[in-house]
């Protein structure tokens, strides 16, 4: 059975010229800042629930918002206190730490 290898350099020589186009492309746009926060929104805590859902503590346009993120469109859950979020020194951090943080600004002592 012949396999026609002239072929399958040809589908391997194409593939590659795309990967190596797609790899520039990617590299010319993070250098123009695509893709890169602006500083106008930032994440300063994120807890992951399950593989598809997960909280975060967001600051966006001088407010603090505790978003729930899942399956389906992202949720304001409530709009917490700046200055507690601020003091209490939410940073991207893990997960213990968003539930300290979460629940000092919302005034409830961890178990």
């Amino acid at each position: 059975m012949d396999v026609g290898w002239g072929s399958v350099w040809l589908s391997l020589g194409s593939l590659g010229v795309v990967c190596v186009i797609a790899w520039g492309a990617l590299r010319l746009m993070a250098g123009r800042g695509v893709g890169k926060a602006t500083g106008a929104v930032k994440v300063l805590a994120r807890c992951p629930l399950e593989p598809r859902r997960a909280l975060y503590v967001i600051e966006a346009g001088g407010k603090c918002l505790l978003v729930g993120v899942g399956e389906g469109p992202m949720t304001v859950l409530a709009e917490l206190d700046g200055e507690k979020v601020r003091a209490e020194g939410a940073a991207p951090v893990g997960t213990s730490r968003f539930a300290d943080v979460l629940a000092r600004v919302m005034r409830r002592e961890q178990p």
